[in-house]
């Protein structure tokens, strides 16, 4: 079947060949025990990165991985158009029935074990914490990982402390508390250890009930679904506030507070101060639209100061303060510290970009622990440390 694969690799199934492959990396050494088991082991390492990338494997390497089975050269003519047919017919019966075997599994389990402990040793690591507590008991509250192992996840796929949500359907509690279906409230803290889909709500309704809820009864919100304090917002239009002062449609401001007599929001305007605003006259700004102390930011271009510190295009850092000249106070990362720099100097970062403290993350694949006692999922989330 391997060989027959060979055939046709852009319309074989790749899952069955990368696994091959990966016995061929272990096991060739033991089935034929001479000199051209060694280059096999490098073809077919190859083969499987060729596999994965969707390209062909080259015909050197499918030589190198047939030959250590027929432990004797074939004779490809240059220039042949069927060297994958050729080298597949050349492979012995014998290849078929070993990997039929028990043995091959059993062969297949110990590379496995070894590439994940290999991979764990050479490739560059992070610290996490997984978020399932029945991982935490067994892990304990930092666990070591390959960085390319994990990638972070998009808002929608995970809850958390601050979050803000609405309730699903209509919820009742023992003590007569009731919520609508609709209401919004926010993530204050998560519940019992041993019941990691229970969160602590602050709902939002006339009586500001505090109530624990399931995941599976609340439904997190986008952005533009609410306001709270803290939210950038912009004019949807022209607007004349009491006094007379004129704010200009597309003009930014900061949500202070929310009046509870009318429902106004404050709004402190860029260009006109602390104002008093209908909720209906504003719109929440999207990520993009704004930026503001704590956003991690990369540079535009070269960046370069009389002191001779440079700042490459890319590099990564973070605003820390606003300067009274308009100018920005970032603190950029590898090793450069604390720089005033012109806004047209750096750019907002999508948050794909970057990892920071207490992200959360999901595994790109499955990982053992524990000298393969402990299998964690692929898509199991954890946070960046």
């Amino acid at each position: 079947q391997f060989f027959s694969t060979l055939k046709h690799p852009k319309e074989s199934t790749f899952g069955f060949l990368h696994e091959t492959m990966e016995f061929l990396i272990l096991g060739a050494f033991e089935v034929f025990q001479y000199y051209a088991a060694a280059k096999a082991v490098v073809g077919a390492a190859r083969i499987v990165d060729n596999l994965a990338n969707d390209e062909a494997p080259r015909v050197g390497d499918m030589a190198r991985v047939a030959l250590a089975f027929t432990g004797a050269d074939i004779d490809i003519p240059p220039g042949s158009s069927n060297v994958a047919t050729e080298l597949a017919d050349a492979a012995p019966e014998v290849v078929a029935r070993e990997m039929a075997g028990k043995v091959v599994q059993d062969k297949a389990d110990a590379y496995s074990a070894s590439k994940d402990k290999h991979t764990s040793d050479t490739s560059p690591t992070v610290n996490v914490r997984f978020c399932d507590s029945d991982l935490k008991k067994k892990l304990g509250d930092a666990s070591r990982i390959p960085k390319e192992s994990i990638r972070k996840c998009r808002s929608s796929e995970f809850l958390q402390v601050g979050d803000v949500i609405r309730a699903k359907e209509d919820l009742t509690w023992d003590s007569g508390t009731r919520i609508n279906k609709g209401t919004l409230g926010e993530i204050k803290e998560q519940g019992d250890s041993n019941k990691d889909d229970l969160w602590l709500i602050q709902w939002w309704d006339d009586n500001g009930a505090k109530k624990y809820a399931y995941s599976h009864h609340i439904k997190k919100c986008k952005p533009s679904e609410f306001f709270m304090v803290g939210d950038w917002v912009k004019a949807k239009h022209d607007l004349t506030s009491t006094q007379g002062v004129r704010i200009s449609k597309g003009t930014l401001g900061k949500l202070k507070e929310l009046r509870s007599s009318d429902g106004h929001w404050l709004v402190k305007w860029n260009s006109a101060g602390n104002i008093h605003t209908a909720q209906s006259n504003i719109k929440k700004c999207a990520q993009s639209e704004f930026i503001s102390v704590g956003d991690i930011v990369k540079a535009t271009y070269q960046l370069k100061w009389q002191s001779g510190v440079t700042v490459e295009k890319g590099s990564l850092g973070k605003l820390k303060q606003m300067m009274e000249d308009d100018t920005w106070l970032v603190e950029w990362y590898g090793n450069v510290g604390e720089k005033q720099t012109t806004e047209d100097g750096f750019s907002k970062c999508e948050p794909s970009e970057y990892f920071v403290k207490d992200d959360v993350m999901a595994l790109v694949h499955d990982l053992t622990f524990d000298n393969g006692k402990i299998r964690v999922p692929k898509g199991t989330l954890c946070t960046y440390l």
